[in-house]
């Protein structure tokens, strides 16, 4: 079993959400990306977040693990991660990604709201996709929604 680090990167009001080729079309996902041998899941985060889109992360903190047997039997561990404020700007490595984007509060929740198979989501209105809800990337962005929520509530 090999593991797997995947990050859902935010600057603290949006999300970086990415897509590889190999994505179904218009989903967007968290970042992931294979453990190097001898490194531990917090030097995984800041390498794969480094080489995948250009960013250094600042914090990060552990959220869930889950198998994945796709495609030769993953083991992964979802993180969540910050950027350094004011360092924001995104180099796409074209080498691993389609493309990489920031997302706000209001384009994700929307995306998490809409029902229904993939193919029938599709349209002008709503540009993206979010991953399946059994999958842990989508874990991942409802627990952010989830704090921005609770971040923006009244004391």
């Amino acid at each position: 079993m090999a593991p797997v680090v995947i990050t859902l990167v935010s600057d603290g009001t949006r999300c970086l959400l990415a897509r590889q080729s190999s994505f179904p079309k218009g989903v967007y996902s968290a970042l992931a990306g294979f453990c190097d041998i001898g490194e531990s899941v917090e030097e995984a985060v800041q390498r794969e977040v480094a080489e995948e889109v250009g960013l250094e992360v600042e914090s990060m903190q552990y959220s869930a693990s889950q198998h994945w047997p796709f495609p030769n039997s993953s083991l992964m561990i979802a993180c969540h991660a910050t950027v350094k404020p004011g360092q924001t700007e995104i180099q796409v490595n074209l080498r691993e990604l389609e493309a990489a984007s920031w997302f706000t509060y209001d384009e994700v929740t929307t995306a998490l709201g809409r029902k229904g198979p993939y193919i029938q989501q599709q349209n002008e209105t709503f540009p993206f996709l979010m991953p399946p809800k059994l999958a842990i990337a989508h874990q991942l962005i409802k627990e952010w929604v989830e704090k921005q929520t609770c971040a923006s509530l009244p004391a």
